[in-house]
């Protein structure tokens, strides 16, 4: 016996239970009737009818006025939609039958109406009537309809994000994965230099250092204000390296910070905006001075670079203190203080609340 498939979908139900909606009235109408074009041409038709009553019931007047919480509305909108579609239903089987049936059949049927008798109008008033009947419950059957889109709607978006859940975690174990790896090579690199180079190992220790705070430290709301001290000291001194000659630097902290926390990465773009764009290579003169200070529940930090001229425009671009001014918007909104000037020197002044 095989299985049901779990992932079957809407459509493929809808088909076959309209297939096996029109077989069923075309052996209700076929029993009446001899003609069997007749009884297929009023099987399908109804079925569009029926159809047409289900579908926009649950794909418009739910959705456009039930639950908007418009409901005398969608109750007006509903009655209209069986009166016109019972209407509808019997024109279209009237005009069927007088185009399938026989000529005997017809001939009869204009003897009748030409004769206005009050037979064929309880006719039509009775057919009318079963037609209006059979159109509501056509409507009671297209509620579950509604309910059976919603469920298969939330169960994709179900779907989804079990598929975006499983790959997060699979990112995650990635990104656990490949750091743990670097960090176990630099190990084994920094134990090799130690011996042949003490340099290169204290290099190799300053940048371990740094990859650990984007790691370790970089996912969180807050930290402490001694480890991104410690992550800025770390960064100067591979930047130097980069440099022909000795840059000028003052680096002072003042005031209390054993306790203080703030955002990760927050201080860092005002000394990464003068290695990009404050420093020239070949330059003896080159300047660096940086100056954070906590005193009365603020840190200020003042950064100050030489300007060269000489540089190529291409080098003063960036968007790193546009950036940064976005973060402490979001982060304490009117409460921060962010200034910058430029003359012979680069100013940059940052004091946020702590």
């Amino acid at each position: 016996m095989m299985p049901l498939k779990k992932d079957i979908s809407l459509v493929r139900i809808q088909v076959i239970v309209w297939i096996f909606i029109t077989l069923l009235m075309f052996l209700l109408f076929s029993h009446d009737s001899q003609n069997l074009k007749q009884a297929t041409a009023f099987a399908i038709c109804n079925s569009i009818f029926y159809g047409g009553i289900m579908y926009t019931n649950a794909c418009w007047l739910i959705p456009a006025f039930y639950r908007r919480r418009r409901k005398w509305l969608y109750v007006l909108m509903v009655i209209l939609l069986l009166v016109v579609a019972t209407w509808l239903i019997v024109q279209a089987e009237v005009w069927l039958n007088r185009l399938l049936a026989s000529k005997e059949m017809r001939e009869a049927m204009e003897k009748e109406m030409a004769k206005g008798t009050n037979k064929e109008g309880n006719r039509m008033l009775r057919l009318y009537l079963v037609m209006f009947f059979l159109s509501v419950l056509i409507y009671l059957f297209s509620l579950p309809l509604r309910l059976a889109f919603d469920y298969f709607t939330v169960r994709k978006q179900q779907e989804q994000l079990q598929k975006r859940t499983a790959e997060a975690e699979l990112n995650l174990l990635k990104a656990q994965v490949q750091p743990h790896f670097l960090f176990n090579t630099l190990n084994n690199i920094y134990f090799v230099a130690q011996r042949e180079s003490p340099a290169t190992a204290l290099l190799l220790e300053r940048l371990s250092n740094i990859m650990r705070y984007f790691v370790d430290e970089g996912p969180k709301e807050k930290i402490l204000l001694t480890r991104e001290i410690d992550f800025i000291r770390d960064y100067i001194h591979l930047e130097k390296l980069r440099m022909r000659h000795p840059m000028q630097m003052d680096f002072t902290v003042k005031g209390e910070i054993a306790d203080v926390n703030i955002p990760p990465m927050l201080l860092i773009p005002l000394v990464e905006n003068v290695f990009k764009h404050g420093i020239n290579k070949r330059s003896e003169e080159n300047l660096l001075v940086l100056n954070i200070t906590v005193s009365e529940g603020k840190l200020s930090m003042d950064v100050r670079n030489r300007v060269f001229e000489e540089l190529e425009p291409a080098q003063h671009g960036g968007n790193g203190l546009a950036n940064l001014r976005s973060r402490l918007e979001l982060l304490y909104g009117n409460r921060y203080i962010l200034q910058t000037s430029k003359d012979v020197l680069f100013l940059a002044h940052l004091t946020i609340p702590l």
